[in-house]
């Protein structure tokens, strides 16, 4: 997610004018090729194994996941959603205790199961109706930037959501889960992804209205 405002979001149009395709077409295709070039880890090597456990862990938990999949790649981004449904995880987070596996995947879901991709081609198809024509995407490209970066910091706020309130209806506690979450590092906000800071204050959040519930008999 990165280059400029539209490739940073998955559009890729090439040397040339993606002709008689909408915008749809464009992100779904940009992403399949993007899932091609990426080699898939055999799910016998060790590390690989290690993430489809805890993948096949959290489907047996949330019928919310029963459509996803996921691929163990040797290079590219550590996590990521691509087409809606399919989670792509990098082989060396296979390494990664296991509270931090399930949280990485579990985050992941929560893209799946809250339709973030349909959202994005939403976004998209409000600033590119019909076909997508060079011109065109230049014209709206800072404002369909500013859009897409609010939508994704939200995006994902919303994946760490519900992240925590699964590992927290799996039997971790706070703790475990504040402190994977320092594990994974301190990082600033990015034109995607919040804060660290801003992360954890949700997270800490969460688990104090599920505590405020418990003890008054709520939901």
């Amino acid at each position: 997610m990165k280059l400029n405002t539209l490739l940073w979001l998955g559009l890729a149009l090439g040397s040339s004018p993606a002709w008689c395709e909408d915008i749809a077409q464009v992100l779904q295709r940009s992403q399949q090729m993007r899932l091609e070039q990426l080699p898939e880890v055999p799910a016998t090597e060790a590390a690989a194994a290690a993430l489809h456990a805890s993948f096949q862990r959290l489907q047996a938990f949330s019928a919310g996941a029963a459509d996803a999949e996921l691929r163990v790649v040797a290079v590219g981004a550590v996590a990521e959603t691509a087409q809606g449904r399919v989670i792509v995880m990098n082989v060396a987070l296979g390494a990664l205790p296991e509270i931090c596996r399930l949280f990485l995947i579990a985050h992941e879901l929560g893209h799946v199961t809250n339709g973030h991709w349909s959202q994005r081609i939403a976004l998209y198809r409000q600033f590119i109706p019909g076909e997508v024509v060079q011109a065109q995407t230049d014209a709206v490209a800072p404002q369909l930037g500013r859009a897409a970066s609010m939508q994704s910091q939200q995006q994902e706020l919303d994946a760490d959501a519900y992240a925590m309130r699964t590992l927290l209806d799996m039997g971790y506690s706070r703790e475990d889960l504040l402190d994977m979450f320092f594990r994974l590092g301190n990082h600033g906000a990015t034109a995607t992804h919040p804060s660290t800071g801003k992360r954890l204050a949700q997270l800490r959040a969460i688990d104090e209205e599920r505590r405020m519930a418990a003890t008054s008999g709520g939901p």
